[in-house]
Protein backbone atom coordinates (compact mmCIF):
# COMPACT_ATOMS: atom_id res chain seq x y z
CA UNK A 1 0.00 0.00 0.00
CA UNK A 2 1.64 3.36 -0.94
CA UNK A 3 1.42 6.39 1.57
CA UNK A 4 -0.27 9.21 0.80
CA UNK A 5 2.15 11.74 -0.54
CA UNK A 6 0.78 14.90 2.11
CA UNK A 7 2.51 12.00 4.73
CA UNK A 8 5.77 11.91 2.70
CA UNK A 9 5.92 15.45 3.10
CA UNK A 10 5.05 15.33 6.30
CA UNK A 11 7.64 12.52 7.58
CA UNK A 12 10.56 14.24 5.02
CA UNK A 13 9.89 17.39 7.13
CA UNK A 14 9.55 15.75 10.52
CA UNK A 15 12.75 14.08 9.83
CA UNK A 16 14.46 17.08 8.47
CA UNK A 17 13.40 18.43 11.79
CA UNK A 18 15.20 15.77 14.08
CA UNK A 19 18.43 16.14 11.97
CA UNK A 20 18.43 20.02 12.53
CA UNK A 21 17.42 19.77 16.16
CA UNK A 22 20.05 16.65 16.92
CA UNK A 23 22.98 19.38 14.98
CA UNK A 24 21.75 21.80 17.28
CA UNK A 25 21.60 20.37 20.51
CA UNK A 26 25.24 18.77 19.64
CA UNK A 27 27.05 22.38 18.70
CA UNK A 28 25.02 24.30 21.61
CA UNK A 29 27.82 25.31 24.44
CA UNK A 30 24.77 26.22 27.06
CA UNK A 31 21.47 24.48 27.86
CA UNK A 32 18.42 24.26 25.91
CA UNK A 33 16.21 27.49 27.00
CA UNK A 34 18.91 29.64 27.60
CA UNK A 35 20.46 32.54 25.39
CA UNK A 36 23.19 31.21 23.29
CA UNK A 37 26.50 33.37 24.10
CA UNK A 38 28.95 34.59 21.20
CA UNK A 39 32.67 33.36 21.93
CA UNK A 40 33.38 37.63 21.92
CA UNK A 41 31.63 37.01 25.15
CA UNK A 42 33.27 34.18 26.39
CA UNK A 43 36.59 32.97 27.74
CA UNK A 44 39.33 35.06 29.16
CA UNK A 45 41.77 34.86 31.86
CA UNK A 46 41.45 31.98 34.47
CA UNK A 47 43.63 31.05 37.54
CA UNK A 48 43.42 27.82 39.09
CA UNK A 49 45.72 25.13 40.84
CA UNK A 50 47.74 21.77 39.83
CA UNK A 51 50.19 19.80 41.42
CA UNK A 52 52.91 22.04 41.02
CA UNK A 53 51.07 25.10 42.20
CA UNK A 54 48.83 28.42 40.15
CA UNK A 55 47.93 27.89 37.03
CA UNK A 56 47.07 31.31 35.30
CA UNK A 57 46.56 31.32 32.03
CA UNK A 58 48.57 34.97 31.17
CA UNK A 59 51.67 32.51 31.53
CA UNK A 60 50.58 30.79 28.48
CA UNK A 61 50.47 33.82 26.59
CA UNK A 62 52.13 32.67 22.98
CA UNK A 63 50.50 29.19 23.08
CA UNK A 64 47.42 27.78 21.55
CA UNK A 65 45.44 26.10 24.52
CA UNK A 66 43.25 22.86 23.99
CA UNK A 67 40.91 22.80 27.20
CA UNK A 68 38.05 20.17 28.61
CA UNK A 69 36.36 20.66 31.60
CA UNK A 70 35.80 16.68 32.84
CA UNK A 71 36.30 14.86 36.26
CA UNK A 72 37.62 11.56 37.14
CA UNK A 73 34.85 9.15 37.82
CA UNK A 74 33.48 10.04 33.94
CA UNK A 75 33.79 6.33 33.53
CA UNK A 76 33.96 6.54 29.99
CA UNK A 77 33.49 10.25 28.13
CA UNK A 78 36.39 12.10 29.68
CA UNK A 79 39.05 9.20 29.20
CA UNK A 80 37.80 8.82 25.65
CA UNK A 81 37.88 12.55 25.21
CA UNK A 82 41.03 12.66 26.47
CA UNK A 83 42.53 10.33 24.07
CA UNK A 84 41.20 12.59 21.08
CA UNK A 85 42.88 15.43 22.52
CA UNK A 86 46.07 12.80 23.23
CA UNK A 87 45.96 12.14 19.35
CA UNK A 88 45.26 15.21 18.27
CA UNK A 89 48.63 16.99 19.96
CA UNK A 90 50.62 14.02 18.53
CA UNK A 91 49.33 14.99 14.96
CA UNK A 92 49.70 18.57 15.35
CA UNK A 93 53.06 19.87 13.10
CA UNK A 94 56.63 18.37 15.13
CA UNK A 95 57.63 22.15 14.30
CA UNK A 96 54.82 23.66 16.83
CA UNK A 97 55.42 20.82 19.88
CA UNK A 98 56.42 23.76 21.93
CA UNK A 99 53.27 25.77 21.22
CA UNK A 100 50.42 23.81 22.23
CA UNK A 101 49.01 23.76 26.09
CA UNK A 102 46.72 20.96 27.14
CA UNK A 103 44.37 21.34 30.29
CA UNK A 104 42.23 19.05 31.87
CA UNK A 105 39.66 20.79 34.09
CA UNK A 106 38.35 19.31 36.79
CA UNK A 107 34.46 20.69 37.42
CA UNK A 108 34.62 17.83 40.83
CA UNK A 109 37.16 19.62 43.06
CA UNK A 110 35.38 17.98 46.66
CA UNK A 111 36.76 14.58 44.86
CA UNK A 112 39.76 15.02 42.34
CA UNK A 113 42.76 15.87 44.42
CA UNK A 114 45.06 17.45 42.39
CA UNK A 115 47.94 14.19 42.60
CA UNK A 116 45.10 12.45 40.82
CA UNK A 117 44.23 15.04 38.75
CA UNK A 118 48.00 15.26 37.45
CA UNK A 119 48.23 11.75 37.03
CA UNK A 120 45.42 11.20 34.64
CA UNK A 121 46.38 14.11 32.60
CA UNK A 122 49.94 13.31 32.50
CA UNK A 123 48.79 9.79 31.23
CA UNK A 124 47.72 11.26 28.36
CA UNK A 125 50.55 13.66 27.40
CA UNK A 126 52.74 15.69 29.44
CA UNK A 127 51.76 19.10 27.82
CA UNK A 128 48.38 18.34 29.39
CA UNK A 129 48.14 19.95 33.12
CA UNK A 130 45.08 18.77 35.64
CA UNK A 131 44.21 22.10 37.05
CA UNK A 132 41.17 22.72 39.24
CA UNK A 133 39.83 25.32 41.83
CA UNK A 134 37.54 25.85 44.78
CA UNK A 135 33.99 25.00 44.00
CA UNK A 136 33.20 28.93 43.72
CA UNK A 137 36.12 29.42 41.22
CA UNK A 138 34.73 26.70 39.08
CA UNK A 139 31.46 27.39 38.69
CA UNK A 140 32.95 31.15 38.03
CA UNK A 141 35.18 29.79 35.50
CA UNK A 142 32.36 27.26 33.79
CA UNK A 143 30.04 30.58 33.48
CA UNK A 144 33.11 32.82 32.06
CA UNK A 145 33.07 30.22 29.60
CA UNK A 146 29.67 29.36 28.90
CA UNK A 147 30.25 25.85 30.07
CA UNK A 148 27.15 23.31 31.22
CA UNK A 149 27.34 21.04 34.21
CA UNK A 150 25.53 20.13 36.98
CA UNK A 151 25.79 17.90 40.18
CA UNK A 152 23.08 14.94 40.41
CA UNK A 153 22.27 12.93 43.38
CA UNK A 154 22.36 9.29 43.10
CA UNK A 155 20.47 7.46 45.22
CA UNK A 156 21.63 3.65 46.10
CA UNK A 157 25.13 4.30 44.80
CA UNK A 158 28.91 4.96 46.19
CA UNK A 159 29.46 7.55 44.51
CA UNK A 160 26.95 9.93 46.35
CA UNK A 161 26.57 12.01 42.84
CA UNK A 162 27.29 11.42 39.53
CA UNK A 163 28.53 14.98 37.09
CA UNK A 164 26.41 15.54 34.06
CA UNK A 165 28.24 17.82 31.94
CA UNK A 166 28.31 19.16 28.07
CA UNK A 167 31.52 17.60 26.10
CA UNK A 168 33.64 20.01 24.28
CA UNK A 169 36.99 20.86 23.00
CA UNK A 170 37.75 24.52 24.04
CA UNK A 171 40.62 26.17 21.94
CA UNK A 172 42.18 29.48 23.25
CA UNK A 173 44.50 31.25 20.54
CA UNK A 174 48.18 32.60 21.56
CA UNK A 175 46.56 35.62 22.49
CA UNK A 176 43.91 34.46 25.19
CA UNK A 177 40.93 34.65 23.51
CA UNK A 178 38.57 31.44 23.10
CA UNK A 179 38.28 31.15 19.28
CA UNK A 180 36.64 27.95 18.69
CA UNK A 181 34.52 25.17 20.79
CA UNK A 182 34.39 21.47 19.37
CA UNK A 183 32.22 18.80 19.93
CA UNK A 184 33.05 15.24 21.17
CA UNK A 185 32.56 14.40 17.95
CA UNK A 186 35.47 15.91 16.97
CA UNK A 187 38.32 13.80 15.71
CA UNK A 188 42.03 14.13 16.18
CA UNK A 189 42.57 15.39 12.93
CA UNK A 190 39.49 17.93 13.20
CA UNK A 191 41.08 18.82 16.31
CA UNK A 192 44.54 19.09 15.29
CA UNK A 193 44.14 21.35 12.41
CA UNK A 194 42.63 23.42 14.35
CA UNK A 195 45.39 23.85 16.83
CA UNK A 196 47.44 24.26 14.49
CA UNK A 197 45.49 26.66 12.73
CA UNK A 198 45.12 28.65 16.00
CA UNK A 199 49.49 28.94 16.51
CA UNK A 200 49.24 29.92 12.68
CA UNK A 201 47.14 32.98 12.83
CA UNK A 202 49.63 34.27 15.44
CA UNK A 203 52.65 33.69 13.41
Amino acid sequence: MSMNPVKWVMLAGALALAIILALYLDNITVPVGEKPVQYKDLGGRFQLKNLDGNVDLEQYKGKAVVMYFGYLNCAEVCPTSMSIVSAALGLVDPTHYDKVQGFFVSVDPERDDLQSLHEFAQYFDPRILGITGTPEEIQAMTKQYGVYYDLVAMESSQLAYTVDHVSRFYIISPQGELVDSMSYTTTPIELAARIERAIEQNL
